[in-house]
């Protein structure tokens, strides 16, 4: 299920934190053959980048960002792993206090302008899967796909405040909540490229869901998108 000759796939998949949206997108990457960009990643490097040297201003930010040797690499196994040269950071970028500096520093103009270009040249030719919070409004506004994905507060919370406690970070499910929702009202409601729904998005809710049926969603409507075009 590849691309056509001359044509580009390029699947758009953005929503707020908690809503699946990563292990969605490298399940069905991995079964479609698609190149996967985790657009969170850039943004969390320059948080990361922003904590270790301690950069606030944003001319400082937005010179870090388009400068820094980012790479995401597919490690095997539907597995990838984001690198800073050949220094891994993936465990680095899952921090909440580094999500928190990147949710800040994703609202700097400079610095999402600064990486608009990476984004949208990822995978050269090959058809790709990008996940953010603005590729389909705004990275990508021409993907063949938009999806949004997205889940109530209370099971975005749930989730992550297991995924963190099962890599030992001692966090209540009320602290993550709290986070979570001042990250959605930052994200929602900055002036520039706001998270929000593109107006042809498919709208995909996973509160009900579990991860197989999230993933089985999203791969019958690329599945779809596929074998029309």
């Amino acid at each position: 299920m590849t691309a056509e000759k001359g044509t580009r796939l390029i699947i758009a998949v953005d929503g707020p934190a908690g809503s699946g949206k990563g292990s969605v997108c490298r399940s069905v990457a991995d079964r479609f053959g698609l190149a996967y960009l985790e657009t969170g990643a850039i943004y969390r490097a320059v948080g990361l980048i922003a904590l270790e040297q301690g950069l606030d201003a944003p001319e400082s930010l937005a010179e870090a960002a388009a400068e820094m040797p980012f790479t995401f690499r597919a490690l095997g196994g539907g597995n990838y792993g984001a690198f800073l040269g050949e220094r891994e950071i993936s465990d680095d970028l899952r921090r909440e206090e580094v999500g928190e500096r990147a949710s800040q520093v994703s609202a700097i103009p400079d610095v999402r302008q600064a990486l608009l270009g990476f984004q949208r040249g990822y995978g050269g030719s090959d058809d790709a899967i990008l996940d953010g919070r603005d590729v389909g409004t705004v990275v990508c506004p021409d993907a063949g796909l938009k999806i949004f994905l997205t889940a109530s507060l209370e099971a975005r919370a749930e989730r992550r405040a297991l995924e963190l406690q099962a890599k030992g970070e001692p966090v209540s499910l009320r602290e993550v909540s709290a986070r979570m929702a001042a990250r959605d009202a930052r994200d929602s409601g900055r002036s520039h490229a706001p998270l929000k729904p593109a107006e042809d998005a498919v709208i995909v809710d996973t509160t009900p869901m579990t991860k197989s049926e999230s993933i089985e969603r999203v791969a019958a409507l690329i599945s779809q998108k596929i074998s029309n075009r």
